[in-house]
């Protein structure tokens, strides 16, 4: 990562260019667990999937799975092998879509593609039994979802999990120079080149309908957060912790020392902290959406 990275510092903010190559990257370093199987789905027009365990754990319930990508790269192809892991300790199965993206598409497209595929599963599943999981931008994605969804009156999903989001589109937070010489994956000027093709008039990046930090966050669902200490993102996940107390919102932190942006892909190298990581997801998960006595028993 740090071999890639000093190669990458090198660049010019080539938005297309920078998509191809991280995508392509992805797409040849990370596999699939073998513990599940992929299904093609088409959601409200959207190329989605639906990854289902070997071993059901609940058939009654649905996870979404936002991927990350900085709002201009990332598909399912990049992060069904991370979707997949969650299915893997949750035993619930995960739809993963790709949403439209930057810069052909900025702020709400991506959003709206959330919104689309949540009210598309609520015809299916009750809200109670729906969680949402993302990661980087995906955590953003999800929570402009949520705030959308609230002001439509619609009912909130059960939970959300984010790995390492990427909230604040101001990018002004200490951690982003403090971390800047440590995180081996996120690069300051790449973030910060991304926004002016994510956000555009009339929305800005303190717009609280654009970044969560600045918005009313009562009345969200439960929130589970992990970040690592070395991220140049990691205050973007302790103010969200800090807010979302304010706002009188469920919502657990967990720091890991030392690592970097959104470790836990590393789970299909047996990485002791991936595996804890997703473990802890896993049980969030399921202990807000307890198994219906009804389901897999018939």
């Amino acid at each position: 990562m740090k071999y890639r990275r000093k190669a990458m510092e090198k660049q010019e903010f080539d938005i297309i260019e920078i998509r191809q190559t991280m995508d392509d990257l992805f797409a040849k370093t990370f596999i699939t667990p073998w513990s599940v199987s992929v299904n093609e789905l088409s959601l409200r027009g959207i190329e989605s999937e639906i990854i289902s365990p070997q071993n059901l754990n609940r058939d009654d319930a649905i996870i979404i799975y936002v991927h990350g990508g900085g709002y201009f790269m990332g598909t399912i192809n990049t992060h069904r092998p991370l979707a997949g892991w969650v299915v893997h300790e949750t035993g619930v199965p995960a739809v993963i879509f790709n949403y439209r993206l930057a810069p052909e598409n900025p702020f709400p497209a991506g959003r709206d593609d959330v919104i689309k595929i949540y009210t598309e599963l609520l015809e299916e599943y009750p809200a109670e039994r729906i969680a949402l999981v993302g990661d980087s931008a995906g955590g953003g994605l999800i929570l402009q979802a949520l705030l959308a969804i609230k002001e439509m009156d619609i009912e909130m999903p059960k939970c959300c999990c984010f790995m390492s989001p990427f909230l604040d589109l101001t990018c002004s937070a200490g951690s982003v120079e403090l971390n800047a010489d440590k995180d081996p994956f996120i690069i300051p000027k790449f973030i910060r080149g991304i926004i002016p093709h994510y956000v555009k008039e009339p929305y800005t990046p303190d717009h609280p309908l654009v970044n969560p930090l600045y918005a009313d966050l009562s009345g969200l669902p439960d929130l589970f957060i992990h970040v690592g200490s070395i991220e140049v993102l990691l205050d973007d996940s302790r103010n969200l912790a800090a807010r979302a107390k304010e706002y009188g919102v469920n919502c657990t932190l967990k720091e890991y020392e030392g690592l970097p942006h959104v470790w836990h892909y590393n789970r299909q190298f047996f990485m002791p902290e991936s595996q804890t990581a997703l473990q802890e997801m896993g049980e969030f998960i399921l202990d807000k959406i307890p198994k219906l006595e009804s389901t897999l028993s018939n």
